[in-house]
């Protein structure tokens, strides 16, 4: 097919129909481009609307896992008070009854009088102080 050499003039002199068609393809352009940018800049909104709420997501899931952690804690400190409370008032209700069986002991003994024997082996006084004394120097 030939190539039509003349086609960018105008057949009519007075008609505008080559540059209408240019104007129409730059306006298509520019339209396209515009429309190009617009896409663009609304993506880049929705991304960084996207970044800001992922952002603000992991900001208080972190608080709420920090506030979690600290009740935790707060209920542990709590338990092992109350744990301590109990283990302590155990220990002194086992201490007065050790205390009342002593207490009873010692009266039933007050009342008996230990009859007192004479030693196997009388030891002369020297032997006694000597006694004595080693028994004082091996504590010191």
């Amino acid at each position: 097919m030939a190539k039509d050499l003349f086609e960018s003039e105008p057949k009519d002199l007075f008609s505008s129909e080559v540059d209408s068609k240019a104007d129409a393809e730059a306006k298509a352009k520019a339209e396209a481009e515009v429309k190009a940018k617009e896409e663009a800049e609304t993506k880049a909104r929705a991304e960084e609307e996207a970044k800001a709420k992922a952002e603000e997501e992991a900001k208080t899931k972190a608080v709420a896992e920090a506030m979690a952690k600290a009740e935790d804690e707060a209920k542990a400190k709590a338990e092992a008070k109350t744990k301590e409370k109990e283990e302590l008032q155990a220990l002194r209700y086992k201490r007065a009854l050790e205390r009342e069986k002593h207490e009873a002991e010692m009266a039933a003994a007050e009342g008996e009088e230990i009859p007192k024997t004479p030693a196997e082996k009388q030891l002369s006084l020297v032997e006694t102080l000597t006694r004595n004394l080693g028994r004082i120097h091996k504590r010191i």
